[in-house]
């Protein structure tokens, strides 16, 4: 069986799962791995470890020389990680998200298309049954032209955040450490690639065809603070980043598109999917569609049968392997890689590019810019 020599940038939290499951896929045959804090423990037999300090990584690009190099490192070396790794030739699987910056992902991007090397950007929401389902099913025009799309993070962050005495980023061994710190800096949606990737996969959205303007609210940041008080912590240090982070996009064909990042107030995880078009609308989290003349008048319906009908090629391919080997993110993750190993055998082509990618995160610094001028701004990737 043709085989990629692989090798890891991160093995925090997110690079742990994802080198469990690379390590199952035979197509990846990891060799190498490096993170500065390395626990050698959790390293598979044959796997070498470079934890050397913060720049070890160079080392092992030298010494494993890797053709894929899958980046799980805190977003703020997600950039520089990446172009390192193409300029010693290795394709690159790259976390989200980044997008701390406007423009961030351009030397990626020329970079790409200059070496010939291909970029995988690691959004496992793009991998989900349903999303992939609904994405046919709007190709097939099962909901007609689409008018408006919804989706988030919402997803309650509280205890990753504090630590049991209610310091905040102070959990240590996870990524706390370095994430808790956009808390307390931005006032902006600082993830939205969870929401906005499957949308624009399903809404046909890219970087030649975008979104036209935004703008975005905050509301007071409270959830937080609460917790701390209720751990007996210092509730008086500092939090700037707002509970509930709105965002509104029209994209250039008038499509709207709502954004919800919300991870400081207490409530079940979502993503708060819906898709609504001339003949219909799906709603994720209730797994329910309505279908004009399909459906009874002012009813809903299970979404099953239609996920059925309209089941992926990557879900037929591969869904029952995938629900066993990754019960964390029900088959996503797992059907992300083989999607990867489709691509570099010259199967089937990845569904996204560095340049969508680039899309996505730009929500990050104009969200920003909107909240702080309190204005509508014109949407800009580059």
């Amino acid at each position: 069986m043709e085989q990629i020599k692989t090798a890891c940038i991160g093995l925090g939290y997110r690079g742990k799962q994802l080198l469990t499951l690379l390590c199952r896929i035979p197509f990846f045959r990891v060799t190498a791995v490096a993170d500065p804090n390395l626990d050698r423990k959790v390293l598979p037999p044959d796997v070498k470890g470079y934890g050397e300090g913060t720049e070890d990584y160079l080392r092992m690009l030298k010494e494993a020389r890797p053709e894929l190099v899958v980046v799980a490192s805190p977003w703020i070396f997600h950039v520089r990680h990446a172009l390192d790794c193409l300029n010693a030739g290795c394709h690159v699987a790259l976390e989200i998200k980044g997008g701390l910056a406007e423009g961030e992902y351009a030397p990626l991007s020329a970079l790409v298309r200059d070496s010939g090397l291909q970029l995988f950007p690691l959004e496992n929401t793009l991998f989900r049954r349903d999303i992939l389902a609904v994405h046919t099913m709007v190709q097939e025009g099962v909901l007609g032209e689409i008018i408006h799309m919804r989706g988030g993070y919402r997803h309650d962050l509280r205890d990753l955040l504090l630590d049991d005495e209610g310091h905040l980023g102070n959990r240590r061994n996870t990524e706390s450490v370095w994430r808790a710190r956009f808390y307390q800096e931005e006032n902006g949606d600082v993830y939205p690639t969870h929401g906005l990737a499957p949308l624009c996969l399903i809404g046909g959205l890219n970087h030649t065809d975008h979104i036209k303007r935004l703008t975005s609210f905050a509301s007071r940041p409270a959830g937080l603070l609460h917790r701390i008080r209720s751990l007996g912590g210092n509730d008086r240090i500092r939090v700037t980043l707002g509970d509930i982070v709105m965002t509104q996009l029209e994209t250039e064909q008038g499509v709207l598109i709502s954004l919800t990042h919300d991870t400081t107030l207490p409530r079940p995880r979502s993503l708060d999917f819906e898709v609504q078009g001339t003949k219909g609308l799906w709603q994720g989290d209730s797994h329910r569609i309505y279908v004009e003349r399909d459906s009874k008048p002012e009813c809903w319906e299970d979404d099953a049968p239609y996920i059925r009908h309209y089941e992926h090629t990557y879900w037929q391919h591969w869904g029952k392997e995938a629900l066993q080997a990754d019960l964390h993110h029900q088959g996503m993750d797992y059907i992300m890689l083989k999607a990867i190993e489709a691509a570099l055998s010259g199967k089937m082509a990845y569904p996204a590019t560095v340049d969508d990618l680039a899309l996505w995160t730009a929500v990050t610094p104009l969200s920003k810019l909107s909240i702080a001028e309190r204005r509508t701004v014109d949407f800009k990737i580059n």
